[in-house]
């Protein structure tokens, strides 16, 4: 092969892999910028208490888990109580951040991590508690990155830091992106994600964890 031939080569070569780079930036900026737009949707039908907005949000799998009537129910418990409390989410849009957009091609899932802090009351009507109580309730709440501080025996501020929703295209969305929210803790969230966003979503979490040690040091 000659010089000029392999310096040609070389240049086409160098021109493919620019032009590859060129449309995968591009594709993920297009792909942030929707996220961006789905979590402000996302944050507002919560602060608007859109329940059908929001279960149309969710990713349906979850709803061959549990029918969506069940799930409308634990949303409508979570912002707005039930007999045994009572809980106010302040209506805001919380300062919330975007990850880079992971991919994985054997999976055929495209996903970006949305990480925000959240800050709620919550008033118990049927019990109160002691000294002894509000300790075991305080560390059983940090167990789950959630700061509480009582106000009286039966009230309290909650604090939750870094709290995680997963917006995500798969094979079940129909090239739809959809919400899911991270739980460790929940077979249900194993259930509808695959191992490697698993995985990612793991390492996501612990990288906030320990940015977030750093910066209260």
């Amino acid at each position: 092969m000659s010089p000029k031939t392999q310096i040609i080569k070389g240049f086409l070569f160098s021109t493919v892999m620019l032009f590859s780079a060129l449309c995968f930036a591009q594709n993920n900026e297009q792909a942030l910028k929707e996220v961006n737009e789905i979590a402000l949707q996302m944050f507002t039908d919560m602060n608007n208490r859109d329940y059908n907005a929001i279960i149309d949000m969710t990713h349906p799998k979850v709803f061959e888990i549990a029918p969506k009537d069940a799930i409308k129910d634990v949303f409508k418990s979570m912002f707005e109580g039930n007999e045994d409390f009572s809980i106010n989410i302040p209506k805001t849009v919380p300062n919330y951040k975007l990850s880079e957009v992971f991919t994985n091609e054997k999976d055929s899932v495209k996903y970006v991590f949305v990480s925000y802090d959240m800050k709620m009351d919550m008033i118990f009507h049927k019990q109160e508690f002691d000294d002894e109580a509000k300790a075991m309730m305080k560390t059983m709440m940090a167990s789950k990155g959630m700061d509480a501080t009582f106000k009286t025996n039966n009230a309290l501020d909650i604090f939750m830091k870094d709290r995680i929703t997963i917006i995500l295209k798969d094979n079940h969305t129909n090239n739809k992106w959809v919400m899911v929210n991270y739980d460790a803790d929940s077979p249900l969230f194993y259930n509808i994600v695959p191992a490697s966003l698993l995985e990612s979503a793991k390492t996501y979490n612990q990288d906030l964890m320990l940015l977030r040690k750093k910066e209260d040091e």
